[in-house]
Formats: structure tokens, C-alpha cells, sequence
């Protein structure tokens, strides 16, 4: 229970001096309607990373359990799952999430404004 919190406080500890910098400098990071990390900062055991995601933009599919979001500007995603079945979500700007959802899978945004997030994953 104690390694979690420690955990946790850790992340968040990453997550604010990396939303300062963030801020800061946005960085955009599209190619052709699809959407791709930039990485902030990385060492053995984390990497920070962000990810501005146009209207229409699409991120790759992959496993993101464990990983903390923070939405400098949130939006509308469609989640698609490997086997195909949608989720539509609404997140909000400030709004910090763990995902718990243990399959890959993609994100779509279906807004009409960019997406920003800062995103947390330990190693």
C-alpha cells in the first residue's frame, strides 16, 4: 500500500513540473491524420510524454494500462478496440486519469477542437 502511494505521489510529482514545461513549449506532433507521442523526458524508470491530437486525428493502437493522463485541453475520443468494438468519451480540460482498461487500443478525436495531453507510463 505505501509502494503505491509512494508510486503515485512520484507520478504526480512528474506530472506538474512536466505540465509547467508543457505550457511552456507545446509541441505538435501530427503526421498525415495520425497522432504521435513527442517525448518530454525519460530515464530507467519513467517516460513523460505529450501528444496534441487535431480533429480527426488517430493515435495507434497499443496497451496503455497503468499510464496517467493529464488533459492540458480535453475533447471528444472515440476509443476503438482491437476486436473492433467503440467507446465514446468525453474528457476534460484539467481532468488527470490512470486507464485501467487492459486491452489496446486506439483513440480518435471526435471534437472539434485539439487534444492535449501529458502522458505518464513507469517502466
Amino acid at each position: 500500500m505505501i509502494q503505491h502511494f509512494r508510486t503515485a505521489a512520484y507520478c504526480a510529482s512528474i506530472l506538474a513540473l512536466t505540465l509547467s514545461f508543457a505550457l511552456v513549449n507545446p509541441a505538435w506532433a501530427q503526421m498525415g491524420g495520425t497522432s504521435s507521442p513527442k517525448t518530454l523526458v525519460e530515464n530507467d524508470k519513467v517516460l513523460i510524454s505529450e501528444i496534441t491530437a487535431k480533429p480527426g486525428d488517430t493515435t495507434a493502437s497499443q496497451k496503455r494500462q497503468g499510464q496517467a493522463y493529464y488533459y492540458v485541453q480535453g475533447g471528444s475520443l472515440e476509443l476503438t478496440y482491437d476486436d473492433g468494438t467503440k467507446a465514446n468519451v468525453v474528457r476534460k480540460t484539467g481532468q488527470a486519469i490512470i486507464v485501467t482498461e487492459k486491452r489496446a487500443y486506439s483513440a480518435k478525436n471526435t471534437g472539434t477542437t485539439n487534444i492535449h495531453v501529458i502522458t505518464v507510463t513507469l517502466k
